[in-house]
Formats: structure tokens, sequence, C-alpha cells
């Protein structure tokens, strides 16, 4: 079986992986009124290698929401001070802000353990900062891990965003000379047991090669004022297909139906529900170990601890490795940007880098969760070792890293698919081509798949595939009679909401009779 990919290979110079964050360079902030804080602050400083001297326990409230009179007096002021006294930062005048700010730092990353607080309530800005007219936004609300990136500035006025020198950065942040701010991430969840299977599922997909799975987008596509959001999905879309990720596109309004079949996820980036919804759902979701899913909401991390409200705490409860969340309302241009960090991910670089890089603004309301140092792609720009595993994915990868040629690189992946029936490899190809409008190859290749893959669900998947092509054409008619013949042939699976739910959409329902006035 191995050999049926090695007609894909061709040496090919390795691209050197960014250098690391060091184990030295992490510290590790804890609730010491919280037992359970402690304890995973203890495993993760054990599993990363972290020295045990850069935990830091500090008291603090157990709740998710402060005022910035406590996360000034508790968090932000020890904290601070602890960094000064242990040597980690030394002290100067920032020559950009004019303001007091570390000039070297021997630490550059910062991880939250479940029990620190979680965000910063709004509050009245002092009377000078409003006669100064130096607010500049509308509120002053922030995330805990967001105002921390800062912690080290001291600046007279509080309250709003700072300027992310970081952004659009590609380079380690170990060369990026930005002693001042540090990244901040926070191993956080509704149980301590998610938190520590988020910590193992970093570490084993680093030791067994890297993340490979499918990528999932599902748009918005609400147009002006959205647009933007939609820009970087669609960038996601094209580095992805262009890299040999098998890349799955939802480019309709609505979001993917309840029960969608997200099969071996890896990577999903999707927009804009106020909570979990569509494959998110389904009873028996099972993502790939490792993977990042993200979907963009304004309080998508709004709280921590329940399943059924926002996505954040839904997401890694249903076994996702890593997100990016919101605990307020950002803004669209001041979350982060999926584009680029979905790049700085393929790239080699940590979650929380590719986190930061992707952000334009600190002293804000976004947040990280996952292993700040999580590499998910750390050999994705070198050779496969071997194919023993995830097989297709890898030889995916090995033709669109190898083959210039398009038709001959078309010609290889459908040889190959043909020879071991590659369900996964039709489907990619059948996004390639419907990407491209190329309509009648994609319904190929995507009756291809449905013939090649054993799983029913993937199957189902396959004929949303066609409707999505269809609606992509406007031909309704043709898209509900898909519909209508798959729910005849899957009338017991889960995944059959799906399809009720895209066939209401196409065709809705006549309202219900009013019930008869007493």
């Amino acid at each position: 079986m191995i050999r049926i990919y090695l007609f894909l290979f061709l040496a090919l110079p390795l691209v050197a992986a960014p250098i690391p964050l060091r184990p030295h360079e992490v510290a590790v902030l804890y609730n010491s009124d919280d037992p359970e804080s402690r304890d995973l602050a203890e495993y993760y400083v054990l599993m990363r290698k972290i020295p045990p001297s850069q935990m830091i326990g500090l008291p603090l409230s157990k709740k998710e929401s402060i005022s910035r009179e406590v996360y000034e007096s508790t968090i932000r002021k020890p904290l601070t001070e602890i960094f000064i006294e242990k040597g980690w930062w030394r002290m100067g005048q920032d020559p950009q802000s004019g303001a007091t700010a570390p000039q070297q730092s021997k630490i550059l990353c910062l991880a939250l353990m479940r029990g620190v607080p979680l965000k910063i309530t709004r509050s009245k800005p002092p009377a000078a900062e409003v006669k100064a007219k130096i607010q500049r936004v509308k509120s002053n609300e922030a995330s805990v891990d967001s105002e921390l990136a800062m912690a080290g500035l001291q600046r007279g006025a509080i309250g709003w965003t700072q300027s992310n020198r970081y952004y659009k950065k590609d380079l380690p942040f170990t060369q990026a000379r930005l002693p001042f701010m540090l990244m901040v991430g926070r191993i956080d969840a509704p149980t301590v047991d998610t938190c520590k299977r988020m910590i193992i599922d970093a570490i084993e997909t680093e030791e067994e090669g890297g993340l490979w799975g499918r990528t999932y987008i599902d748009f918005y596509m609400k147009g002006k004022g959205y647009k933007l959001g939609d820009d970087w999905l669609d960038e996601i879309v094209q580095k992805s297909i262009a890299s040999g990720v098998p890349t799955i596109v939802d480019r309709q309004a609505n979001t993917l139906p309840t029960n969608y079949p997200m099969t071996e996820a890896a990577i999903y980036f999707g927009w804009y529900a106020h909570n979990r919804n569509g494959p998110f759902l389904h009873p028996t979701l099972k993502m790939k170990k490792g993977s990042i899913i993200t979907h963009l909401h304004s309080f998508s991390a709004a709280q921590l601890r329940s399943t059924k409200r926002n996505w954040s705490a839904a997401i890694l409860e249903k076994g996702a490795a890593a997100t990016l969340g919101n605990v307020f309302e950002p803004y669209l241009r001041p979350t982060h940007h999926f584009n680029i960090f979905y790049d700085r991910l393929l790239k080699g670089y940590s979650l929380v880098e590719s986190a930061y890089m992707a952000v334009p603004v600190l002293s804000w309301q976004n947040i990280v969760l996952g292993d700040p140092l999580y590499r998910p792609f750390l050999k994705f720009n070198e050779d496969p070792e071997n194919f023993s595993t995830h097989r297709e994915y890898k030889a995916m990868r090995l033709a669109y890293r190898s083959m210039t040629d398009p038709e001959a690189r078309l010609l290889k992946l459908r040889s190959a698919a043909a020879k071991i029936k590659s369900g996964t490899m039709y489907e990619a190809l059948g996004y390639e081509f419907l990407e491209k409008k190329q309509y009648p190859q994609a319904t190929a290749f995507f009756n291809s798949a449905k013939g090649a893959f054993q799983n029913p669900a993937d199957k189902i998947r396959q004929d949303l595939n066609l409707v999505e092509l269809h609606r992509r054409k406007n031909e309704k008619t043709k898209a509900l009679g898909i519909l209508k013949k798959a729910l005849t042939s899957n009338k017991n699976s889960p995944e059959q909401k799906s399809l009720i739910g895209l066939s209401n959409i196409l065709n809705p329902p006549p309202p219900k009779p009013a019930k008869p006035k007493k």
C-alpha cells in the first residue's frame, strides 16, 4: 500500500521550521485559592518541562468576571512585581510610548490555567481620561488575557486598545524584539479533565507527526459590512487547497445544518451563530486529535463552563484541542484575522504565536484557548516520514508540494485515488474544481467519492456537496431532487437532520395554521 504513494515523491529541500518558544521562556499563572488550578499548572509544567520555579500562584477570585480594580490589585500589580523581583523583566523607558516598560524580558509567554478570571467588566473611565479624550473605543471591558499581554507597560490611563506590534509579523517571537509584550494563552474548559486532554492531544499530535485531516470552511455571505470576514475565509480556502489539504467549503448564508457529517475535521473556521450549532450538535461527532476549531462570534468565549451557550466551551468539550474566542463584542477588524492565523500555523509556528500575529490590537477582548506551545504543523513543510498513518492526507500534501504542473498532478492523484478507492482524494479534487467553477468535473469527483467511501456519513456528505454545487449555480430544483433522494435512503441516520434542514432552507414548509381564538 505504501508504494502506491511513492510515485509522488521528489527530493525536496527541507523548509526550516521557525525557532520554537522554549520551556524556560514560559511562565504559568494559576489561582492559589483553587486546588484544581494548581493541579493543572503542575501537570502542564510537568508535561512541557517548564521549570517549576516559573509557576506563579496568586489568590484570585473564582468568578469568571472581575472589575478592573480587582484585576489591577490582584492580578496585574502582583504579577508585574513578581516578574521584576525574579529578574524576568528589566524595566526602562519604552522609546515609542515614553512609558515605563520592560526593556529586556526572559519570559515571552504566559500560560493561564483554569481558575484564573476570564474577563474584566466595563468601568467608567477616570475623569482625566474623558477630559483629555484619551478613550479610543466606546467601551473598556476586556479579557484578562489581552490586558496581561501589555501588563508591563506602566501607563497612566487604562481601558483602551493598544496597537499590537507583532501583528502581521512572520518571524518567531524570540526574534521579534518586543520585550514589553507577553503572549498570553489559556488552558481552560468546562472541566479539568478536558484541560488535561487538550494538553495531551497537543503533545501527542506533535509526537505523531502533526495534524492531518480535513479543513472545513463555513462562510457567512451576508455582503456589505461582513465581507472582510468572508475575505479571510476565502484566502484560507485558496491556501488550503493549494497546500494539498482536503478542504470542504460552504459558501451559503446559512451555517452548516444540524448534524452535518463533519468527519475527520482537523481545522474548522466558520461564522456567525450565537451558540454552537450544525455539526457540533451531532451526537457522535469525532474530530481529529489535536484539532483546531474556531467559530467567529462576538461572544464565542463569553463563558467557559456551560456547553449549551456560546461556542468555545462547547467546542473544547466536543474534542477540539484549541480555539480562539472573544469575551465581549470586539468588532470585526480588531478580532483575530483567521487568514493570518491559518497561514502561520501552516508555517510551523506555535498556537500562541500564530494567534498573536493575527490580532491587530491588545488590551482588548480576544483569547487563545489551548496549549500555547502547540505546533500542529511543525512538519507540514517537510517530506512525510512514512505513509503508515494519515497516508491519503500525506500523499495529497506531497503531491501539491512537489508537482507544480496541475495537469500532471491531477493525473497522478486521480490514478492513486482509483487504485486505493480513496474517497478523501476524490472529494478533495471535487472541491478544487468546484472552487474553479468547473462543475462537470466537480460532479464527477463527488460521485466517485460517494462510491469510494465506506462510512455512510461520508457518503451523505457527497450528496450535500452536490447540493452545494447546485446552490452555487442557482439550481434549486436539482438540489431539492438530490435531497429528496438522500432522505429516502437515509431515514435512520443522525445525518438525516442535515438533509431535512437544507430541504427546509431551500423549500420552507408552510406556516402552521393559527389556532382559532376562543
